[in-house]
């Protein structure tokens, strides 16, 4: 007996968890330059306090607060200037009571010193100095380890690097982190009916846009670059099929293919699976679109069938494939699924929905847009031009009626 679809969450965890369960990349070390979206694989702490010495944040005077009781424009207190400082100087001896020294931004303080008074309420004197303000003690000065102090995570293992990882780290003195090694992902789009871009027009034919398409968004993200020659497409032939999967299942840590999986005559990826010894995680998701969409294991590398319809296989890619290549990739769980926002609704949708739907959408602020303005023929799954800018799905739940204009509803905004 056929066993029933997934719900999408059930789909998802079971995809998260056959990822999770799979042995993580290798590890290879990078410059930081290099680094940038790339999985930090093991946790990175900080080597010393940032900043590693109490410094100026000003262009002034490094003071004894207790020197400064009672300056104002009024009572200037004038001290003599016992030496003069700027960053990258080392303070080659402490600041004496009843001395000031004059201190640039950046600079560390001389021991002794305790605050800073900017240069505006001074006569900016070289020798001597008149204060016209009194100062509390650690005033104006950036106390050492008050950015990070020495110890603490930059980067947990699993994170995405971003350029202020990357600069907290050139802070602490890393030239190169490890970081796991990218995966590499196979395209597969199936269909006898498929033309590669550029090929000339024959009737009855059609250019290959999902694989284009998917390759493309894996791409877009750093853990999963798609390597030049393998995308490929086929014919719906089963055991062209079958060649092919094996092909880049030889050189890939996963493959996402797209067609075949739906009840026509010729949709054979569930018999190409078969063939294969797939483990199969889910076969079928219980939405709209990309119901037919199947996952499975293959030798412990990751399979994801998409359906053909463009929209299909843009939606349950976003859905279920990337953030399971994404952990298998090494990123933290919470990084690899799709956020859960309540917008409110500038455009809607005419149509009910029996089951679960998901619909393309823009995200902006505290709103999102559903293109089309209500038109639900937009949202047909072969549907693709409509796409183009969205970056959310929006979730109608099983039962729901139609949506207007200033409802709120649930938008998964894609992962970056």
């Amino acid at each position: 007996m056929k066993q029933p679809f997934c719900a999408p969450a059930e789909a998802l965890r079971r995809v998260l968890d056959a990822a999770a369960l799979l042995p993580r990349p290798a590890v290879e070390t990078v410059p930081l330059d290099e680094a940038c979206s790339r999985v930090a694989a093991v946790t990175l702490p900080a080597r010393m306090d940032q900043p590693p010495f109490d410094r100026s944040p000003l262009d002034g005077y490094a003071l004894h607060s207790a020197d400064t009781l009672g300056a104002s424009r009024a009572t200037p207190i004038t001290l003599p200037v016992a030496m003069k400082l700027y960053a990258g100087d080392a303070p080659a001896a402490a600041l004496p009571m009843g001395y000031a020294a004059r201190i640039m931004t950046g600079a560390p303080l001389p021991a002794g010193a305790d605050c800073v008074l900017m240069q505006e309420l001074t006569d900016s004197g070289e020798e001597t100095v008149q204060l016209y303000a009194a100062l509390k003690p650690q005033q104006n000065v950036v106390l050492r380890g008050e950015d990070i102090a020495a110890g603490a995570v930059v980067a947990a293992e699993g994170t995405v690097l971003t350029p202020a990882h990357l600069g907290v780290l050139a802070g602490q003195g890393y030239a190169a982190v490890p970081v796991y090694r990218t995966l590499t992902v196979g395209v597969l789009a199936t269909g006898s009916e498929l033309l590669a871009p550029g090929e000339p027009r024959v009737p009855g034919k059609i250019y290959d846009a999902n694989g284009i398409q998917n390759a493309a968004r894996l791409r877009q993200l750093a853990a999963l670059p798609q390597v030049a020659g393998q995308r490929h497409h086929c014919s719906d032939d089963p055991a062209e099929i079958v060649r092919q999967m094996q092909q880049l299942l030889t050189c890939c840590d996963a493959v996402i293919t797209s067609g075949g999986v739906s009840v026509g005559q010729k949709d054979y990826l569930p018999v190409v699976l078969e063939q294969l010894h797939a483990e199969m995680i889910f076969a079928g998701v219980a939405q709209k679109p990309g119901s037919p969409m199947l996952a499975a294991k293959v030798g412990g590398k990751l399979v994801f069938c998409l359906s053909g319809n463009p929209f299909a296989a843009a939606a349950t890619l976003e859905q279920y494939a990337v953030p399971a290549l994404l952990r298998a990739a090494g990123r933290c769980e919470e990084n690899c699924i799709l956020s859960r926002t309540v917008r409110t609704l500038t455009t809607g949708f005419s149509k009910a929905s029996k089951g679960n739907r998901y619909l393309r959408a823009k995200a902006s602020g505290g709103n999102v847009t559903i293109p089309g303005e209500g038109n639900a023929e937009v949202h047909s799954s072969g549907s693709l031009s409509a796409m183009i800018g969205c970056n959310c799905l929006v979730e109608l739940p099983a039962g729901s009626g139609p949506v207007a204009p200033g409802e709120e509803v649930e938008a998964l905004c894609f992962v970056q």
